[in-house]
Order: structure tokens, then C-alpha cells, then sequence
């Protein structure tokens, strides 16, 4: 097991992980669940070697099986449930 996998199954232990080089130098990220569901997300060579945007990577990875198993809220839920008048301006 490469560094890279082991990096990603630590980050997504409930998750079978595994990785394929790509020829960019970048990997193809494939998680499984238990469930059978697969998520693959390719990350290039500059994802994976930089701090701040393998972090934005894993963060975003994160929010998409969020996604894909329902636990984020409805649009409705984030919409406010108060709705009032705009200001009216009159010129005296």
C-alpha cells in the first residue's frame, strides 16, 4: 500500500480505499462502502502536493459523500422562513 492510499484510508476509514496512478501523476481515488456504493474523484499531481489544495480536496470529497448520503439539508431547511417588505423610499 502506497503512502498516498494509506493517507486517504486514514482520512476514510469506513471506506474500502483504493488508488491508481494516473499518467499525469496525479491518482484516481476510488471509495467503497459497505453498502456497495463507489466515489471516485481523480486528483492531479499538483492536488496531491500541495498543502492547501489537498486539503481543499479532501474537504470537498468530504461534502460530496455528504451529498450522496443524504445528510445535508434540504434547500428548504437553509432558506429563511421569515419573508418581509423591502424598504420604501419617498422623496419629500
Amino acid at each position: 500500500m502506497s503512502l498516498i492510499q494509506e493517507k486517504f484510508s486514514s482520512l476514510f476509514s469506513h471506506f474500502e480505499v483504493t488508488t491508481q496512478a494516473r499518467p499525469d501523476g496525479g491518482i484516481l481515488l476510488t471509495l467503497r462502502s459497505t453498502e456497495g456504493r463507489v466515489f471516485k474523484r481523480s486528483i492531479s499531481y499538483q492536488q496531491l502536493h500541495n498543502g492547501d489544495q489537498l486539503s481543499w480536496v479532501i474537504s470537498a470529497i468530504r461534502r460530496d459523500l455528504a451529498e450522496q448520503a443524504s445528510e445535508l439539508p434540504q434547500i428548504s431547511m437553509l432558506q429563511s422562513q421569515q419573508r418581509f417588505a423591502l424598504p420604501t423610499y419617498h422623496s419629500a
